[in-house]
């Protein structure tokens, strides 16, 4: 896979060609492993060859001791044509290694020196065993990438085989169910892809592939190919050297899923990194993107957004684990069509909080538009340049023929209304779709549905007369509202005759923080306001909401009152933040000035009536009324702490 503007390519092998190899010299090696007898060694000191061959007895570096690292190796090694594709070499000893990161392609420079332990005047290789060279070359190249050389091999932490074959390959993994044994070894005979499953073994992660068998005693089997002889599957049948069969049944019954790797050597790409965002902060971070570009022939393509997948924090390198919640936020791509009078046509989407996504599609020829939206959290512990690094973006389109080039888009209000409207029609089913056949009024609709992290109302009037409905949400789960990016339990909504309206909700990035799964449920209920009915009465009806939400605070067991004079104070806490109440019952308005001494891992969720300065927050409590604040935890694993004086004010008119 290479790029399908060359410029990059040729800059960085004519930069290879003439490099120094002084200027890539391995000069020392910070020993963390416990090995003190470590030292250098070249390559024309061992015997080790070059030839670019699969070794099927791959051992973990005494240095490193990632298996995991051996397990992407195994993988890859099955598609030799492609991964020798990915070194170049000089006579001298300089060797260069086309690595990925974040959709681009790099090539990064190590020269032939390899840690190794003095055994006597013999030498033995501290890094990945192999009679080859490649695996080895390949990861010092690794540790590079990640900015320390052999070092930072032993600063990785939540490191997994999916996160080495991306950087290797430069494409994703996916997770298949097969049916049957016919349909494996079909998919397996595709010399595009490569199909495996893993499994735990003496507290090892294993990765094995899968292959092709001939029919043997009358029973087709599933071949597995492990990295060595040590770690072939334990519940196998007729183990030789690194592999192992099974019959379709047990295969099945060890294995629900299996993993693939679409890894195509004549596959090109355009990459961008996207730049100068939409931005909107609430107590996170929001950026919103519009590209556009031009697909010249019908075909397959896959487009990809891609968010850094690891940070160095404290001198370790965290790597984002795709199958458990992570802390770097939620990111959405959306794709258009964009068709004549500037009218759009949804293609396809995908919203996850995985480090990238995908949508895998095939494309007709025209004008193209892709919205992409990051949601960041907001880590008081991380320095400016760490933020900066989690809030990259890359965008790159993957295919036999791609297009030269990913321009900024200008994205107005009008626009994204237009790029909204035409995804809720296209996803728009009937069963999510309700009438106002109860007043007479078929025409007027309104859909409901959750999709690609969205929550939307879309309103269309198509009756005789303007309508008013009221919706409260009894349970809004992790949904704020997509306009004012704050948490919202009802809506007041308008709708002219001939009009129409989209209320929209968006996921929040918190959820990521606050629980173990993912949970969007949410329940609402509507209310439709008739014509002679005042907004009197909707704001009655929403001061009773109210009213009925204090109470259940101030009755729960965990609800301390606070000692205060003029008005009446109760803190919540709980699991997920506090949640303070003020209740004025006076006739005259109080000032509310609260002074936090220590506030540890908590975040004032945004109330337009507070005003807050350094460690305080001030605001007037008008007569009568009543007003809550709430702060959420910042990072669940952690606990929080606050200390805080309450002082009030009478104000005498």
């Amino acid at each position: 896979m290479q790029y399908s503007d060359r410029k990059n390519y040729d800059n960085a092998l004519e930069y290879f060609q003439q490099a120094n190899k002084k200027d890539f010299e391995l000069k020392d090696i910070n020993d963390i492993s416990g090995q003190k007898n470590l030292v250098l060694s070249e390559f024309q000191q061992l015997n080790i060859m070059k030839s670019y061959l699969p070794d099927y007895n791959l051992k973990a570096s005494d240095f490193s001791c990632s298996f995991l690292l051996v397990n992407a190796f195994n993988i890859v090694q099955q598609k030799m044509r492609n991964l020798k594709q990915l070194f170049e070499q000089r006579e001298d000893g300089l060797y260069g290694v086309w690595l990925w990161k974040q959709g681009e392609q790099y090539l990064i420079i190590v020269d032939d020196q390899i840690p190794c332990k003095l055994c006597g005047n013999n030498s033995q290789l501290a890094t990945v065993i192999s009679k080859y060279e490649w695996p080895i070359i390949m990861e010092k190249a690794i540790g590079k990438i990640l900015g320390q050389e052999y070092n930072s091999l032993n600063l990785i932490q939540n490191d997994s085989i999916e996160y080495y074959i991306q950087m290797i390959t430069g494409s994703e993994i996916q997770e298949q169910e097969i049916q049957s044994i016919e349909e494996l070894q079909k998919k397996v005979r595709d010399q595009q892809q490569i199909y495996y499953v893993k499994y735990t073994q003496d507290s090892k992660t294993i990765a094995s592939v899968i292959a092709i068998n001939n029919q043997q005693e009358n029973q087709k089997l599933v071949k597995l190919i492990a990295p060595n002889q040590q770690s072939v599957f334990l519940k196998g049948r007729q183990k030789h050297e690194s592999s192992c069969y099974l019959t379709w049944d047990e295969f099945k019954q060890h294995f629900q899923t299996v993993y693939v790797l679409i890894w195509k050597d004549e596959y090109r790409v355009t990459p961008v990194t996207l730049k100068n965002p939409n931005e909107r902060k609430s107590d996170f971070i929001e950026h919103t993107y519009c590209y556009k570009f031009i697909i010249d022939d019908n075909a397959n393509y896959q487009i990809t957004l891609w968010q850094n997948n690891l940070i160095i924090n404290q001198g370790k390198i965290q790597i984002k684990d795709e199958k458990q919640k992570n802390q770097f936020g939620l990111i959405r791509m959306l794709l258009f069509q964009e068709l004549n009078q500037n009218q759009y046509k949804f293609i396809d989407g995908i919203c996850d909080f995985q480090s990238n996504i995908s949508i895998n599609t095939i494309l007709d020829k025209g004008n193209y538009c892709i919205l992409c939206q990051g949601y960041f959290n907001n880590f008081q512990n991380y320095t400016e340049e760490q933020q900066l690094e989690q809030f990259k973006l890359n965008l790159t389109i993957k295919g036999l023929q791609v297009p030269q080039n990913i321009d900024p888009d200008n994205l107005d209000k009008q626009k994204q209304i237009k790029l909204i409207r035409s995804l809720i029609k296209q996803v728009s089913q009937k069963e999510n779709t309700r009438s106002f056949n109860i007043i007479g009024q078929p025409q007027i609709q309104v859909t409901t549905k959750q999709i690609y992290g969205f929550l939307y109302f879309y309103y269309e009037n198509r009756g005789t007369i303007d309508i008013r409905e009221k919706i409260e949400f009894i349970q809004l789960g992790h949904l704020i509202n997509y306009e004012s990016l704050k948490k919202q339990n009802k809506e007041l909504i308008d709708i002219k005759q001939n009009n129409f309206k989209i209320i929209l909700y968006t996921l929040d990035p918190k959820i990521i923080l606050q629980q173990d799964t993912i949970n969007f449920e949410y329940k609402y209920k509507h209310i439709l306001i008739k014509e002679n009915e005042q907004q009197e009465e909707f704001d009655q009806i929403t001061q009773n909401l109210e009213l009925e939400e204090f109470n259940q605070i101030i009755q729960n067991q965990n609800t301390k009152k606070i000692l205060c004079d003029f008005i009446d104070a109760y803190i919540n806490q709980y699991q997920q933040g506090i949640t303070i109440l003020f209740k004025n019952n006076q006739e005259n308005s109080v000032e509310v000035d609260l002074k936090f001494k220590e506030l540890k891992n908590l975040s004032l969720v945004q109330n337009s009536i507070i005003i807050t300065n350094d460690q305080s927050i001030r605001f007037s409590l008008e007569k009568q009324s009543k007003v809550k604040i709430q702060f959420d935890i910042n990072e669940s694993a952690n606990n929080y702490h606050y200390k805080m004086d309450l002082n009030c004010s009478n104000n005498l008119y």
